[in-house]
């Protein structure tokens, strides 16, 4: 009786020995799926920068931010962004993150071969041309001039491949600020962590010589200033540090 009641039961998990000898005993033999390891790592752009993005949210809706890193291909941050956004549910962070990341990328200059972003949702989005929310209409068409000119790939990564991002968007929440930081040494404590997990990726050797915290209103100001070369960049002669 128990072994046909459970003939078609099909476990997540193989069961453990006292488990099994239990089963068996009823003449059963337990179907369970086996769980396949897949080997999830960052992979750096072969040219010019890539670009990551995530959106957060502290509830849904709740406080939202973002977060946006750009890296070259020895894996170096370039820079990283830290957004604060304020109230809104997740699908609006990820979208202005995303939108956010390219907007600064092309007011920098920085010529993007990849960006990736861990919402399946967002990047199908623009594949099928409808907008995931109306609340992020506005942000979301403004990404979408940037996706069709097709210069760059932008494809759908593992939350895994994406920490980076996914802390500097953190940050923007605990913080409740804006924020650019210039070279991977100036990145928050949270990000520096998550990069040193990859110790075959050097250390960035350009640094800048203040952090530059600041609200949204007083953001394109500053990347007036980057553009126009105000901004004094400190390249160091010392070698790359790994770690």
């Amino acid at each position: 009786m128990v072994a046909h009641s459970l003939v078609n039961v099909q476990f997540k998990e193989a069961p453990s020995a006292d488990e099994l000898k239990v089963l068996q005993r009823y003449a059963f033999s337990p179907q369970f799926s086996l769980k396949q390891l897949k080997l999830i790592r960052w992979i750096p752009p072969i040219v010019d920068f890539c670009l990551n993005v995530d959106g957060a949210c502290k509830g849904n809706p709740g406080v939202c931010g973002g977060g946006d890193c750009i890296r070259d291909s020895k894996g170096s941050v370039l820079v990283a962004f830290a957004h604060f956004y304020g109230p809104g549910n997740s699908i609006t962070a990820e979208v202005r993150a995303l939108c956010d990341g390219l907007r600064l990328a092309s007011n920098l200059g920085i010529q993007l071969s990849m960006v990736n972003c861990d919402s399946l949702t967002l990047v199908n989005s623009f594949k099928m041309g409808r907008c995931p929310s109306w609340f992020a209409y506005h942000w979301w068409r403004d990404a979408k001039v940037f996706v069709q000119r097709k210069s760059f790939l932008l494809k759908h990564v593992f939350r895994e491949c994406n920490q980076v991002a996914d802390s500097l968007a953190n940050h923007g929440i605990s913080n409740k600020l804006t924020q650019v930081f210039w070279g991977q040494g100036n990145a928050p404590h949270l990000c520096d962590a998550t990069l040193s997990r990859h110790p075959h990726l050097p250390r960035s050797d350009v640094n800048v010589s203040v952090a530059c915290d600041m609200t949204m209103r007083h953001l394109d100001a500053f990347l007036d200033r980057v553009t126009a070369g105000a901004v004094l960049l400190q390249v160091s002669s010392k070698p790359h540090k790994q770690h």
